[in-house]
């Protein structure tokens, strides 16, 4: 048994991203997560309000994700690079 973080931390959250755009009032939170030890990825997780919360992940690369960030005044300098 291994003590600290638990080994599902250590892996990127997103396997796969959403390639359509998604309407901005469906957006209610936008989070950015800078490459480190846990994924050598930017992730950007977008949690929408359907009939629940529900999190999906989105390509940082895409302009309308970039669009949305902008529009948010989130830190997007690194996705640009």
């Amino acid at each position: 048994m291994t003590e600290g973080v638990p080994a599902l931390y250590h892996r990127c959250q997103c396997t796969d991203t959403v390639a359509k755009e998604i309407s901005d009032h469906r957006i209610v939170k936008l989070e950015i997560f800078q490459p480190g030890p846990h994924c050598k990825d930017i992730e950007v997780i977008a949690t929408l309000k359907f009939r629940k919360e529900i999190k999906l992940c989105l390509n940082p690369n895409d302009k309308w994700v970039q669009n949305a960030l902008k529009r948010r005044n989130l830190d997007h300098g690194m996705l640009l690079q």
